[in-house]
């Protein structure tokens, strides 16, 4: 049994494509859901319930907004079948999930919120050197936000990145290089040469 495990966790053979899909919609599953869940953290002696991530209407037309891009531009693949129909709920989400926990979770701010439409909305009109400049400045604002919000999630915060990240691999083919630079060609300026 030890050299069947050991055989299956070191070769390099390629997992095939219904092995891949499974495992995506897993980890975007596991990352999904845990956008459900309420993350505390402890001051003193009382807790203080700090985020929820529950995607709300405002964050899922965020997303929405987010991912048509990028399955325009072929770094998520569509076709009409069942496992793209659940994986764009499952994306959809993450990213949702992800947009509120950039904003802040349940106490959001309004300067990423701001933010963050300034960008979207000059992105959706054509205008990417200003668009990329207000991506990087709503990033900056996430990122502040985020960090309230990695005190309350701890080591759960680790799982639900790592699952949507890996859920986004499997599901767009690409290496997790390739996927890191569609998104950022979608969303920050191209450098100049």
């Amino acid at each position: 049994m030890l050299k069947a495990l050991k055989r299956a966790i070191a070769n390099d053979n390629e997992l095939d494509n219904e092995t891949l899909r499974l495992l995506s919609l897993l980890f975007l599953l596991i990352s999904g859901a845990m956008s459900f869940f309420k993350y505390t953290e402890v001051y003193s002696f009382w807790p203080n319930t700090i985020r929820t991530l529950e995607p709300r209407l405002i964050s899922t037309v965020i997303a929405v907004l987010l991912i048509s891009p990028l399955y325009l531009r072929g770094v998520l693949k569509w076709n009409r079948s069942v496992f793209t129909l659940v994986s764009l709920m499952l994306i959809l989400l993450v990213f949702a999930s992800f947009v509120e926990l950039a904003m802040g979770g349940n106490q959001h701010s309004q300067t990423v919120s701001a933010l963050i439409g300034a960008a979207l909305i000059l992105s959706w009109f054509g205008i990417r050197e200003i668009a990329g400049i207000s991506w990087v400045l709503a990033l900056a604002a996430a990122i502040y936000a985020a960090n309230e919000s990695n005190l309350a999630m701890g080591k759960a915060g680790f799982v639900y990145i790592a699952s949507g990240f890996i859920g986004l691999v499997l599901h767009s083919g690409l290496n997790p290089g390739q996927l890191v630079q569609g998104m950022r060609s979608e969303y920050l300026p191209a450098k100049a040469e």
